[in-house]
């Protein structure tokens, strides 16, 4: 069997600097789902390199979800939810693009908010020493650089407020002690990034921001999971507000509401979880 053909080094630098510049272009909504992009010979001339190193540029795309090859037709931009988000080189696009599309930052907006409240009530029975110190560190990250009233300044640590607050819900998702809710944190954390800094860039102010978050953290260091659910509700709901997302993300959203019953309800939960999980008897909070 023949093995098969790699570029040369070179080779795959210049495709891979075809694939960023077509990425500037996609992730700003320059080209939407269904939309033709330019054909490889358009293509070589814009960017002044060789068709191998445009086909490669494009193959990187495809093999994203990004686009699709038609033979006969050109390179389609396939549909948002094809995209493979979950990629460190897709969120990586999503975060570094200074025109986010829309639709990237209301998606992932949504996911976080249909979860947040769940994992912050995990988190409120299951955190350790460590991670209620980590949640800590980051609170306080956030308090110095609000006193600034310049969300874009960097501390002492090299961080910015939206950094802080990024790992504040990143430590979150850590102190569920669950190898997988702590994957998609690492895995989603430029893509949170996104959202943290669009509303944090387009809010009013962020004192009330902030003390929705101090209200978080206390309720999960208190071990009480229900009120850590609302606490969390209500930080969604104010990210909502700053990105102008009140239709996707009310802190009274009946769905949510009904996540709520299903987990602090008697009886064994359709979530998997063992039956009184708002119990704050059970405290593993010596664990570390």
């Amino acid at each position: 069997m023949a093995e098969p053909l790699e570029l040369p080094t070179r080779g795959r630098d210049m495709g891979a600097r075809v694939a960023e510049r077509l990425a500037a272009d996609l992730f700003s909504g320059r080209y939407q789902p269904g939309d033709l992009l330019p054909k490889e010979t358009e293509l070589c001339a814009t960017f002044g390199m060789s068709r191998p190193s445009v086909r490669s540029g494009l193959q990187v795309l495809v093999s994203l979800g990004i686009v699709r090859r038609i033979s006969g037709h050109g390179t389609v931009v396939e549909d948002f939810r094809d995209w493979n988000i979950l990629d460190p080189l897709v969120t990586r696009w999503m975060t570094e693009h200074t025109a986010p599309n829309p639709q990237f930052v209301a998606a992932v907006f949504e996911f976080r908010h249909a979860t947040e409240p769940y994992i912050s009530a995990l988190a409120a029975r299951k955190a350790t020493a460590r991670d209620l110190l980590a949640m800590e560190e980051a609170f306080h990250g956030m308090e110095r650089t609000l006193r600034t009233d310049r969300i874009r300044v960097v501390d002492a640590a090299g961080k910015t407020f939206t950094d802080h607050d990024v790992e504040f819900h990143a430590a979150i998702y850590r102190a569920t002690r669950n190898l997988v809710w702590a994957q998609v944190a690492h895995l989603l954390r430029p893509a949170i990034t996104l959202v943290v800094r669009a509303s944090n860039e387009t809010a009013e102010e962020l004192q009330d921001s902030l003390q929705r978050h101090r209200h978080l953290m206390e309720c999960i260091r208190l071990r009480r999971p229900e009120e850590a659910f609302e606490a969390a509700r209500n930080v969604m709901a104010r990210t909502a507000f700053d990105l102008g997302l009140e239709d996707v993300g009310a802190a009274d959203d009946p769905l949510l509401g009904l996540w709520k019953r299903a987990l602090f309800s008697a009886g064994p939960s359709p979530a998997g979880l063992p039956a009184g999980f708002g119990n704050d008897s059970e405290n593993d909070s010596d664990k570390d």
